[in-house]
Order: structure tokens, then C-alpha cells, then sequence
């Protein structure tokens, strides 16, 4: 029976004790008699574990005994740690004291001896035998990617074709809902069609929201504002939240899926919809769950439901990953005993597809027969966990099951990046006493691939990469495989039901309020064996729970063991002196708290490895004694300001992240310290630059040894005027920072020296992705980059010296093409560059960005293959062609006249012109050749009306957004009725336009937004809105005092969903004859009104469900809540804002 599982989950932990018993550490403090006990005890456990590892879902007996057995040996191994913390060097008194310290270490040690013979003996009473398998590292495998689905083909077509269509529910957003139970591929199928092309081309705003079980509606807002992009999305009024939310999509269409939706009320999920009601037509919403409840409750209008896979389906899918390209007819006993090990996995295609990735690490005969004939298929009925999930965790290594348990402290939906969970692994000591050829960070990233390969981890949908991190989840069913495994010993605290914590819990993820954050902190205070803390802060601003110095005083003296503390994002202003308690704390977060200092108590934390400050940013100083913590291998400070670094940083030898060295003003000399850091990886930005004057401190600094570096930046603040003997020496210091030739990513700010350093230009950095040189005035000419061969992205900004760019810039090498490999060049904010000089090359140059290049005048290169994107703004004396590009589907000419386009592509879908001569030029020509166009915008036109040729429209067929600003002539070119698949169409200060070409709108307009247009205003009932049976948005603004009263009898369609009135500085009266047949109007927004001194009488349309009022003095005086005269007429209203 054990032969199916690949060692047992305690293995591993036994080895690390007994190397830590064979150190000096330990032989020191106790005789060899004992450490002989313990080793024959811890032995006689371990033979048996293997068996004991599958019987404890079988047997309850089993089960309590391991756990009583991991209680112990985990309160053996943290013994250890605290007598290898007692060990490090220390003063005579404290030498002298330890001796008597000694024996209450002694007497512990017997009593956990005792109890572990004491189950030692159990062993046979339970049946186990020995039976023990020497743990094996799995080979890793590349991260999974899901691209098809099996069976389900008819389900993703019938999803998009709903999504596409133009159905519509009276009340609110269509939805269609996938129901499914647990491990069906809900989210699978949802995240393949919701990257499919036709959906990422059909919708303007996209958002995927995990639901998670404990949801509000508060925190669920805000997470659909942030994937809507709006990041200032703090607030705790859900009232405000719904606003922004409902400014949001007003007049766009958009998508939105809320995953894993378990339950709610019927009530909580009405108002979440509310301000969905006022997207465009097209909106949809996809929703996934496993309870055919919730599809009823938030009334879905359409439901997929997803049952088991087909047999031929369930064998197409675990073939896929079983045989991983092998030709199954090679392999007939193996499809015989596949056939019926897809037939246990029930239909499943999350049991099928780990149950395949598990079988092709295990690729013969014998093996797939241990998996079919285990007895893990029929597991006791308390066991809840799906039995192919449990046989793909038995089959882990010891170490990485560990790993796998450690990831039950987060709570379901929780988005991990790889990085930040490979250092708290390492802050338990879950990758030490393997492979010692290899790093605890790499062996860390093997673990993590190899727990992705098994579909254990799976990429986040809602942002799989973020500032270059990748980010990832675990599904429901493992995270309750996870929790499952770690038992008693892991803990999430969350909501408001706060119960007694076990003892023996020793990783607790705690999400804190202002209710009853105390009342949690108090019970965690008596789990004196923890390791893990992970505190989340709920709300923003004052509303958060305050972890003042009086809590951390009372958590910092009792939970002494602390290996883990994470309190990101916290109320924290002060770091209470107890922090010196937590001897063996290895990983500390401190990020985005309000922390401004920290005790140099802080730096007594020998044994700390990871210290994050992100975003700290009243951090201005770090501790003296800050090179005493000698362990330290992480340390971010991005986003703090500190102001220079402490001395001796030079001991932290250990260190492989150093975000920031910043060198203090008339402190060059500071920058030696990071002479014998070699270790550093990743992205290191130095700063404070300007104080580097020394050679001999640069080449004390001794960059060009730090080959595991990849990304460095230099950046220089000039306070006040250099002299040139300064600058010189910079220049010379500049050539001294050598940095190592594996350097990917360079950024060189506001460096003042006359010529770039040497080795920028010789092809010293082979393997060069990305170089930004900003600010740098001084020089006149580039550096030559055109032959390095893996160079992708170019910026130059504010390099004012440049006046030619010639035939250095290209590299010395005539008979390679230059810049190869170049995706990315801007140029911007260059205001002497004059000339552009030898211009071939650039073969796969996806886009080329020009901005505020005033003296600019010749030239563009004419052929670029592969341009996609071309932006030229404010270079006003370039008489250039544009490059002759295929695939351009991006165009932005802003304020240069003189720009010519000699071929018209085809290919463009958004455009943006601005300046009268570039739009009299070009924008007929892109009308007439840009059959793909769905975006243009036109900016500040300044002539009399342009005549053009007749256009036929026809062509303009795909246009689905047309934005005019600045309009200042009395007609358009063209008849906007004849875009007829227009969707949303804005005019904004265009002073003399005074109807529209032809009179009429669009009949498929959605969305109309009209500000700053007098003229037009004036003739607004000859425009036919009321024939716009699509028109779903309309806004207009009214500065120039036109309007007195507003809207006009059956000026408006009666499909209107939204209306806002803004800066109507004279209007008077709401014509309650022009509202009365708004049988669909749901919003209504008017702002900065002052004369409006009342609503409608009559009363507003029964439909209204938001009512949106600001700036209107005398409106607010009138109706304002509970205290106004007229409240009682609006207060029947859902929403009422009034400010």
C-alpha cells in the first residue's frame, strides 16, 4: 500500500533534525547518550510512516496518532532552532548564564522524548509496519497553460454566441450563468472563452472578480472597480463606490465574470447590479457556481449547466496528459489500465487531468498499477477530499508535501506571487537538507513548477502578470486538500465568529477589523507555538484596526516563536521594542504601513532572511545597527525615502535582493558597501549618484562582478549647478561602473558627464534587453547600440544635448542589419534634435513614439515591417513620411503640420489626429482607406468648413467611437448618419458647429455626450434623438447659459437609461413633459446647476432606481435627506446622493 505514495510527509523533517543533532551546536549542550535516544526514537517512528501516511484517511486512530506524533517532533524541531539561536556567538555573561539555561534545555528534550517513545510503542497497536520509501525529487516541468477543452465545445460555443448577441433583459444586464459542481471546469471553461479573440475584440471594459465565500459587498465593489482599472478605489461608502462604478460604464460595454459565486442574498446581489443598468448595449455578465440557487437568486437569463465528461471525452483529456505526446498505440497495457483509472475519475476533468499529469512522471506498467489498485479509492466516509487529488499529494516528495500543507494558511481566492511564497518556505525551513548543489531559492522554484505541472497552483485570470511578477491561485478543491493535510495545524481567521484556537495551531492567516480585531489578537496571544502570522487589514483610512504598540507588545512577549510575521498593509505607524523577542523570526513585512522609523532593537533578529518595506514611504532612515543582521538574503525598500544607507552593509554578505542603495549627499563613499555583495539577483536602483565623485569608491563598488544581477538603474539629483571639474569626474566614475555582462535591463537618469561610459557602446553588454537614458543633457551624440544583439526596447527622454543622430547610433558593423531585434523606440522631450540621419534597419520595430521633439526636421525611417503603433506629438517643423507599414493598427499624429502619408494602410483601428493641417491632410484618406477603423479621435481643428470629394461611408463601417474636440468650424466633413455602426459619439468645445451634416445621428447609437457647443445646443430638437431607439446614454453639458428649461417634450427616445446634466449655468426647470415617457430611465445625474431651484412636481419616472445631485445649492436646501421640504418626494428612490 505504500508503495503509491513517494515518502512521507514527516520524512523530510526527520532528516533536517537529525543533521541539526549531528552539529556542534547540539553536541555541545547535551550528552551523546541522548542525542543516541532520540535518534533510535525518531527512527523507530519513521519506519512506518510511509504506511501511516495513506491509513490516516482510513482510520481516525491512524490520523490522531500522526498528529500527536507531528505535534511533538514540531515542538522538538522548534527546540532546536531556539538552542542553534542560544549557540550564536555571545559575551562572557551571557556564556556564564547559558550554562544554567542549559538544563531546562536538557529537561525538555527528556520530556519530549518520553512522549515520543511513548508513541513509538502505539505503532504496532495501530498495525503499522515498516514500509518506508526514500523520498525522490520529482523532475520539473514548464508552467501549464490551458489552450482546449475536451466536451465541452458545444458549452463554449453557446456561452460566446450569448456574449455576442444583443439580448437584453428589461431590469438589468443579461447574465448567463455555468453551474457545475466542484471540479466540473467552471473557471476553465469560463477563462478560455473569456480570452477567445471574438470576446477580447467585442467588449470596451473587461473584469474578472473571484467571489469568495465570506464576500461584502464593500470589498467586492472595489475589487471590480480595480479590474475596471480605476486604482483609487479606497473608500468604505459603498454609495460612493457604486457611483464611480456607475461613471465607469455609463455608455461602455463591458463584460464582467464573478467567479465561484457560493451564495448571497437576493437583496445583496440587487444592489451589486445597480450600476450595471447604465452600461451600453452588449453589456453581459458571466457567472460561475456550483449552487443552481445563486443562478435563480441574481436571475440569470440564460444557464449552462455542466455535467460529467463523456467516456471518449474523459480518455481524449487524460491522454492528453498522461502520454504527453506518445503515440498511445505504442503503449496497449497501458491503455487497458488507463481506460479503467479514467473510469474511477467519475467524469471529473479536474480528478482527470491531475490524475494524467501524476501518471506521466510514473510512466510504466507497475506503477499505473499501484495507482489502480490502491485502496485510496475508497476512502472513509468523513473524507470529503476527491481520492485522485489525494493520490496526487501522496505522491509528492516528503519536503514538497510540506510545502504543498505550508499553502493551506491562505484563505480560498487568495492571488500568491511565485517569489513571496518561495521566501516564506524558506522562513519554515521547508527547503533545507536537499541538493545541496543548489540554492534554497532554486530548489524553491522547482518545488513551485513542479506544483503548477499538477494543476495544484494554476495562474491567477484576474492578473496573471503584474510589475513583471507572475501571480497564481489554488482551486477550491486543493485549497481544501491543503487544509485537509495541514489539520489542526493551520488556521484562517476571518469574519466576525472568533472561537477558541487550538494549541497546537502554528500558522494562522487573521483578517482584522475595527469590530473585532482585539478580540482575535487576544486569542491568538495563547498559541505560544506559532510560526506563521499573517495579518490582512480590512478597510482603509481610519477604519482600519490600529495595531498599536500596546497590541504588539502583548503579541511580540507571548508568541516568542514567531518564524513568519506579515502585516502589510496595516495600520502600523510604530514597531514596539518587543520585536527583539522574536529570536527565530526569519521573514518580516512591513510593507505599506506608515511606519516612519525602526527600533534598532530590530536589528538583535539574527536569524532574519527576508525583510520587505515596500512602499513604506515615510521611511526615511534605517537602523545603525543594521549590518548586524547577518542572515538577511531579502531586503525591498522600492517605494520608501530613505535618505542613505547605514555603515557596514558590506557584512550582510548573504543578501540576493538589495532594491534600493541610496548614497547619502557627501557620503559617496557609501557606495564601496556594495563591494562584496556578489550575490545580489534581480533589479538593483541606485540613487544619489551625484555624491560618487571618488574613483576609488567606485571601483570599491565592484559592479562588474555581480553576475546574477539583471536590472540596474543609476540615477543622478542635481540640487544645484556643477562645475565641470564635477562633471568630469561623473564621467569618470560612470566609466568605472562597469556593470556585469548578464545585465538585461539598464536605465541611466539625469546623468550630467559629456560622453556615455565605454562599455555602453562596445557590445560589452551581449545580453541587453531594455536601455533608458533620462535626462542626460550633456551629451551630443548616442551611444553606439545598433549591433547589440538581444537589445528589444529604446527610450531616450530630456537628452538635450543631441542635436543629429547619425550614423554612430547604428553600430560599426556595416554588414549587419542594426537594431535587429529593436520592438520598442521613443524619443521624447529631445528639444535641440534637429536631424535624423541613415535610417535603414529596425526589421521587427512594433512601435515607434515621437513626442515633444520641437526642433525636429528631418527624417522618419520609410520601411518598418513590422510597426504596429506610430505616436508623433508636438514636433512642429518635421517634414517627414510616415513609414511604410502593413500591419499599423495604431496612429497618433498630434500638432506636426508638415507630417505626410504617401500610403494610406489599411490596417489602422485607432486613430488620433490633432491640429488643423494634419487633419485637413490625412483624415479623409483614413476615412476612405481604413476599412478596420473602430476608434478615431479628432482634436482642434481651426478653419473654415473642409470640403471633401464625396466619401463613401461605406467604409467606415467598423467605426465604433468617434471623439471631436475643439472643434472650430460650423459643419463636419462628413454625415455622421451614415456611420451606421456607431456606438458612442462625444463633441466637446466646438463653438461653431451648428448642426450635423445631413441632421440626423447615427440609428445605432448608444451613447451621445455633448459639452461646450452652443450652436449645436440651440438647434437641438432638429437633431432626431427621438428616432434613436438604441440611444441608451446621453449627457450633455451647457456653459454658455442656453438652456433655461430642459428636456423638451419627445426631445429624447424613450430608450434613455442614463441622462446627466452638467455645468448648466442658467437652466431653471426640469420639463417634467420631457421625462414622462423615459419609461427605461434608471440614472439620473445633475450636477453643477445652481438655478435650479426644483424637480419636476409631477414627480420623476417610475423607473428611476439612482438619483444623482451635486453643486445645486438650491436643490440641496430643498431635498436634501429626512431634513428637506420635498424629500418625501424623492425618498421612494433606491439610490439618492445628494451633496
Amino acid at each position: 500500500m505504500a508503495g503509491v505514495i513517494d515518502g512521507a510527509f514527516l520524512s523530510s523533517v526527520f532528516l533536517v533534525i537529525r543533521e541539526k543533532l549531528a552539529s556542534r551546536d547540539f553536541r555541545n549542550y547535551f550528552h551523546e547518550m541522548l542525542r543516541k535516544k532520540l535518534e533510535i526514537t525518531l527512527d523507530s517512528i519513521n519506519e512506518v510512516l510511509d504506511e501511516a501516511d495513506v491509513k490516516e484517511y482510513q482510520h481516525r486512530n491512524v490520523r490522531k496518532w500522526l498528529d500527536d506524533i507531528k505535534h511533538e517532533v514540531f515542538e522538538l524541531e522548534q527546540l532546536l532552532d531556539v538552542i542553534a539561536d542560544d549557540a550564536q556567538p555571545k559575551g562572557k555573561i551571557r556564556r556564564f548564564l547559558s550554562r544554567f539555561i542549559n538544563r531546562g534545555f536538557e529537561a525538555r528534550i527528556k520530556a519530549l522524548i518520553q512522549n515520543l517513545e511513548f508513541l513509538a510503542d502505539q505503532k504496532d497497536k495501530l498495525g503499522l509496519n515498516e514500509g518506508r520509501v526514500t523520498p525522490q525529487i520529482l523532475p520539473t516541468a514548464p508552467l501549464a497553460h490551458v489552450s482546449v477543452i475536451y466536451g465541452r465545445e458545444h458549452e463554449k460555443e453557446e456561452i460566446i454566441k450569448f456574449l455576442l448577441s444583443d439580448s437584453h433583459s428589461h431590469n438589468h444586464v443579461p447574465i448567463i450563468c455555468i453551474v457545475g459542481m466542484i471540479g466540473m471546469g467552471k473557471t476553465t471553461l469560463a477563462r478560455l472563452v473569456y480570452k477567445d479573440h471574438k470576446i477580447l475584440e467585442q467588449f470596451e471594459l473587461k473584469a474578472w472578480v473571484y467571489v469568495s465565500k465570506s464576500f461584502d459587498l464593500v470589498h467586492l465593489t472595489r475589487s471590480i472597480l480595480r479590474q475596471f482599472h480605476l486604482s483609487a478605489a479606497y473608500s468604505e461608502d459603498l454609495e460612493i463606490l457604486q457611483r464611480q462604478l456607475q461613471q465607469i460604464v455609463t455608455g461602455k460595454k463591458y463584460l464582467l465574470v464573478l467567479d465561484n459565486i457560493c451564495s448571497g442574498k437576493a437583496e445583496c446581489w440587487e444592489m451589486l447590479l445597480l450600476p450595471f443598468s447604465h452600461g451600453s448595449s452588449g453589456s453581459k455578465m458571466m457567472v460561475t457556481t456550483h449552487d443552481k440557487e445563486v443562478a435563480s437568486i441574481m436571475g440569470s437569463t440564460q444557464l449552462v449547466d455542466l455535467n460529467q465528461l463523456e467516456e471518449s471525452d474523459s480518455w481524449s483529456l487524460f491522454v492528453r496528459y498522461a502520454f504527453r505526446g506518445r503515440d498511445v498505440f505504442e503503449y496497449p497495457t497501458l491503455v487497458l489500465i488507463g481506460k479503467k483509472i479514467v473510469e474511477k475519475c467519475g467524469g471529473i476533468p479536474l480528478a482527470l487531468k491531475t490524475m494524467g499529469q501524476l501518471l506521466q512522471k510514473k510512466f510504466s506498467v507497475t506503477e499505473w498499477m499501484k495507482i489502480l489498485e490502491t485502496d485510496m479509492w475508497h476512502l472513509s466516509d468523513g473524507d470529503s477530499i476527491n481520492p485522485v487529488l489525494r493520490l496526487s499529494y501522496l505522491n509528492l516528495p516528503s519536503n514538497l508535501k510540506r510545502c504543498f500543507a505550508y499553502c493551506s494558511i491562505f484563505p480560498k481566492g487568495y492571488e500568491f506571487e511565485k517569489g513571496e511564497l518561495i521566501k516564506l518556505w524558506m522562513a519554515e525551513g521547508l527547503l533545507k537538507c536537499w541538493e545541496r548543489h543548489k540554492s534554497e531559492e532554486k530548489l524553491g522554484n522547482e518545488f513551485f513548477n513542479h506544483l503548477v505541472s499538477i494543476s495544484f497552483f494554476q495562474q491567477s485570470v484576474t492578473m496573471p502578470l503584474w510589475a513583471g511578477k507572475h501571480y497564481f491561485i489554488m482551486h477550491d478543491l486543493v485549497n481544501d486538500l491543503a487544509k485537509s493535510v495541514s489539520g489542526e495545524f493551520c488556521l484562517e481567521i476571518e469574519g466576525g465568529n472568533v472561537q477558541d484556537i487550538p494549541n497546537r495551531t502554528r500558522h494562522i492567516w487573521c483578517c482584522l477589523d475595527l469590530e473585532d480585531g482585539d478580540r482575535k489578537l487576544k486569542q491568538i496571544h495563547k498559541i505560544k507555538g506559532l510560526h506563521s502570522l499573517m495579518v490582512e487589514a480590512q478597510g482603509y483610512g481610519e477604519k482600519r484596526f490600529k495595531i498599536s504598540t500596546s497590541v504588539q507588545h502583548n503579541l511580540f512577549s507571548r508568541i516568542k516563536y514567531l518564524r513568519m510575521l506579515s502585516l502589510s498593509g496595516c495600520n502600523l505607524v510604530k514597531l514596539d521594542d518587543e520585536i527583539r523577542n522574536l529570536k527565530l523570526l526569519r521573514y518580516l513585512d512591513l510593507s505599506k504601513t506608515e511606519i516612519a522609523s525602526l527600533p534598532n532593537s530590530i536589528c538583535t533578529l539574527y536569524n532574519l532572511q527576508t525583510f520587505l518595506l515596500e512602499e513604506c514611504f515615510k521611511l526615511t532612515e534605517l537602523p545603525s545597527d543594521f549590518h548586524k543582521l547577518i542572515n538577511l538574503r531579502h531586503l525591498n525598500l522600492k517605494g520608501t525615502h530613505i535618505k542613505k544607507m547605514p555603515t557596514k552593509l558590506e557584512g550582510l554578505n548573504n543578501l540576493e535582493m538589495l532594491t534600493d542603495f541610496v548614497v547619502g549627499e557627501q557620503r559617496g563613499f557609501d557606495i564601496k558597501q556594495l563591494g562584496k555583495l556578489n550575490q545580489l539577483q534581480g533589479s538593483l536602483r541606485i540613487s544619489g549618484m551625484e555624491n560618487v565623485i571618488d574613483l576609488a569608491d567606485a571601483i570599491a563598488a565592484n559592479l562588474k562582478d555581480k553576475k546574477h544581477l539583471k536590472e540596474l538603474s543609476m540615477s543622478y539629483d542635481y540640487c544645484q549647478k556643477m562645475d565641470g571639474s564635477i562633471t568630469e569626474a561623473h564621467a569618470s566614475v560612470m566609466e568605472i561602473l562597469q556593470p556585469n555582462r548578464n545585465l538585461m535591463r539598464l536605465t541611466i537618469k539625469d546623468y550630467r558627464g559629456r560622453s556615455f561610459p565605454n562599455w555602453l557602446g562596445d557590445l560589452y553588454l551581449p545580453k541587453l534587453v531594455s536601455l533608458e537614458l533620462l535626462g542626460c543633457k550633456f551629451h551630443s551624440e548616442l551611444p553606439p547600440l545598433g549591433q547589440f544583439p538581444s537589445l528589444k526596447k529604446l527610450s531616450f527622454s530630456g537628452c538635450d544635448g543631441i542635436e543629429i543622430i547619425g550614423t554612430e547610433f547604428y553600430g560599426y558593423n556595416s554588414s549587419n542589419v542594426p537594431f535587429r531585434f529593436l520592438e520598442t523606440l521613443r524619443f521624447e522631450n529631445m528639444s535641440e534634435w534637429k536631424e535624423w540621419l541613415c535610417l535603414e534597419g529596425f526589421p521587427l520595430l512594433q512601435e515607434l513614439c515621437i513626442k515633444h521633439c520641437p526642433k525636429l526636421k528631418r527624417a522618419l525611417p520609410q520601411h518598418l515591417p513590422s510597426l504596429q503603433k506610430l505616436e508623433i506629438t508636438d514636433c512642429q517643423e518635421l517634414e517627414a513620411s510616415i513609414p511604410k507599414a502593413d500591419n499599423i493598427t495604431e496612429l497618433e499624429l498630434k500638432r506636426c503640420d508638415d507630417i505626410l502619408i504617401n500610403e494610406y494602410p489599411s490596417s489602422l483601428k485607432r486613430v488620433i489626429l490633432c491640429g488643423t493641417q494634419v487633419i485637413k491632410s490625412s483624415l479623409e484618406k483614413i476615412l476612405f482607406n481604413s476599412v478596420f477603423l473602430e476608434e478615431l479621435e479628432v482634436e482642434d481643428f481651426f478653419d473654415s468648413n473642409l470640403e471633401w470629394s464625396s466619401l463613401d461611408m461605406c467604409s467606415c463601417n467598423s467605426l465604433r467611437t468617434l471623439t471631436i474636440t475643439g472643434w472650430h468650424s460650423s459643419s463636419l466633413p462628413f454625415a455622421l448618419h451614415l456611420l451606421t455602426n456607431l456606438n458612442s459619439l462625444v463633441l466637446y468645445d466646438c463653438p461653431w458647429l451648428g448642426s450635423f451634416s445631413g441632421r440626423q445621428l447615427p440609428s445605432n447609437l448608444c451613447s451621445l455626450r455633448i459639452e461646450r457647443c452652443p450652436k449645436l445646443m440651440a438647434s437641438r430638437e432638429e437633431w432626431g434623438l427621438f428616432q434613436l431607439d438604441s440611444l441608451k446614454q446621453f449627457s450633455v453639458s451647457d456653459d454658455f447659459q442656453i438652456l433655461e428649461s430642459f428636456p423638451e417634450e419627445s426631445l429624447l427616445p424613450s430608450t434613455i437609461k442614463s441622462f446627466e446634466l452638467t455645468n448648466c449655468s442658467n437652466l431653471r426647470k426640469i420639463n417634467y413633459k420631457g421625462l414622462l415617457h423615459l419609461t427605461s430611465l434608471e440614472s439620473l445625474c445633475i450636477e453643477d446647476c445652481p438655478c435650479l431651484d426644483s424637480l419636476p412636481e409631477e414627480g420623476l419616472p417610475s423607473s428611476l432606481s439612482t438619483l444623482s445631485i451635486h453643486d445645486c445649492p438650491l436643490i440641496k436646501q430643498l431635498y436634501q435627506m429626512e431634513e428637506g421640504e420635498h424629500w418625501h418626494k424623492i425618498s421612494h428612490i433606491p439610490d439618492v446622493t445628494i451633496s
